[in-house]
């Protein structure tokens, strides 16, 4: 059964980082994408919020790129 929530190494390892990278960055991640903080009571960051941030974050990069695609035509000639 998994936690509900995670200690920092789980949360590193849940974004394919080391601690020290999250560690420099949780603070800028938290300001400007909305990364889950820390739960002042419980000490730790809930697992479920991180999953849903990483999530709705690919839903949004997946949608960006799919704009892209619309607006931006390949050149098949040039192969």
């Amino acid at each position: 059964m998994s936690s509900l929530f995670v200690t920092e190494k789980t949360v590193a390892e849940m974004l394919g980082r080391s601690i020290a990278w999250l560690r420099s960055n949780a603070h800028t991640l938290e300001q400007t994408t909305g990364f889950p903080k820390i739960d002042p009571v419980v000490g730790k960051r809930h697992r479920e919020a991180i999953e849903v941030w990483a999530r709705e974050r690919n839903v949004r990069s997946v949608a960006c790129l799919s704009e892209q695609d619309e607006t931006n035509s390949e050149n098949e000639d040039a192969f």
